[in-house]
């Protein structure tokens, strides 16, 4: 019995026939649970998502014959090797590519790109590219959770129709010694192949999963010994989002930036930190200490320089009640990023500062001037305290907000 040529499709038939449907579904799914759906009513996120979706069909096509490829110039006949060459391949291909996709990018357009390209926040920025290659990768492992099934009925079948096919040998044989011989000898060689082709597969299974053993060792011992403030950092990260230990991750943070000084992103630690004291720890004063140091440290052109003055906005007006320095960052902000994500934001402040230090003159040429420069019909974002957009609402409406709480 000669063993059918196996092919990706063939053990992935499903995924890969419905493979753009399949992952679509899987896409948006993934935004949702991780309340990104908002992202999907903003043009440029939204072209970015089609564009990842695109890169990643292409991947798994290219992924497919690249299987099928090796399998027959190995002569693999065995579903196993497709069944984790598949999706190694896809994800080893998504890994790298996310890898050097923002590591090239970050170098050549700078980090700040992608914030302003996006029209997002560097919290949501960060989230969305994690979310998008998480997605991919939630697809290929839902792809692989199947197909061990679709495996495993294989085996039995392939284990049922052989049982099958000697039976119908030998009645159709009858008494015929010769030609009973003939097909037992024929049977035996189908049975030699079927087990070569199997300890083939087998070979090759052990030498990947000894491969895949040894490049997560070298990973390791990388970040071990070469990148320890990884360790701290993404430590940090974790017992933050925890909502748990935020202290301890403050504490975390402040070590990794004693012991490595030069770390690449030091600016990154540095706003955390800050961060940390402002919404988590409610020590206003030190967070806007810190939030100082880190724009005399890294400069008002820096990726996080914007949440940061943005942050200092909201804390002079809102937890520290200081209408002037509001006034102050908020022009500093105007004056930086006059198109920024957050500038209806700052106007707005603007207006609410000039009411609670009682100038309502300038209060109205505020409003004046607002109405003056920007579409009433345009729609800015909400962005709650974690720095994460939840909404859209019309500025026009914001607006009529602010001016009928001014009349109050």
């Amino acid at each position: 019995m000669q063993l059918e040529q196996l092919s990706t499709e063939n053990i992935f038939e499903l995924r890969l026939k419905w493979l753009a449907p399949f992952s679509a579904s899987v896409f948006v799914a993934v935004l949702l649970l991780g309340s990104q759906k908002m992202l999907l009513r903003l043009p440029q996120p939204a072209i970015m998502i089609c564009g990842f979706f695109l890169f990643f069909i292409l991947i798994c096509r290219g992924a497919a014959s690249f299987t099928n490829r090796i399998a027959n110039s190995m002569q693999i006949n065995y579903p196993t090797f497709i069944l984790w060459c598949y999706p190694m391949t896809v994800v080893g291909t998504i890994t790298l590519s996310s890898w050097l996709f923002l590591g090239l990018s970050n170098r050549l357009l700078g980090r700040g790109f992608w914030n302003h390209w996006l029209g997002l926040t560097g919290q949501d920025t960060t989230s969305f590219f994690f979310t998008c290659f998480a997605s991919m990768l939630v697809v290929v492992t839902l792809q692989f959770t199947s197909s061990i099934f679709q495996v495993l009925n294989w085996i039995i079948e392939v284990s049922r129709g052989h049982v099958q096919k000697v039976s119908n040998e030998l009645m159709k044989k009858g008494d015929d010694t010769d030609n009973f011989a003939t097909t037992l000898e024929r049977m035996r060689l189908d049975g030699e192949q079927t087990k070569t082709s199997r300890l083939r597969a087998t070979r090759l299974n052990r030498l990947a999963l000894l491969g895949v053993f040894i490049l997560g060792l070298l990973f390791a011992g990388w970040v071990v010994f070469f990148r320890p403030a990884l360790i701290l950092y993404y430590r940090a990260e974790i017992q933050l989002r925890t909502f748990l230990e935020p202290a301890a991750a403050y504490e975390t943070l402040r070590h990794l930036s004693e012991r490595f000084p030069d770390y690449r992103y030091m600016d990154s630690v540095t706003y955390r930190m800050a961060w940390i004291l402002d919404r988590r720890l409610n020590q206003y004063e030190k967070a806007r200490d810190s939030y100082l140091e880190f724009i005399r440290r890294f400069g008002k052109n820096n990726v996080w320089s914007d949440e940061a003055i943005a942050s200092l906005v909201r804390l002079s007006l809102d937890k520290l009640e200081n209408p002037e320095q509001t006034l102050y960052w908020t022009s500093q902000y105007l004056e930086k990023r006059p198109d920024g994500i957050m500038a209806p934001h700052m106007h707005l402040y603007r207006i609410r500062a000039f009411k609670r230090s009682n100038q309502r003159e300038m209060a109205d040429k505020e409003i004046a001037e607002v109405k003056r420069r920007f579409d009433m019909n345009q729609t800015i974002q909400i962005i709650n305290s974690e720095d994460r957009l939840i909404d859209l609402i019309s500025f026009s409406d914001a607006l009529k907000a602010e001016i009928s709480a001014n009349h109050q």
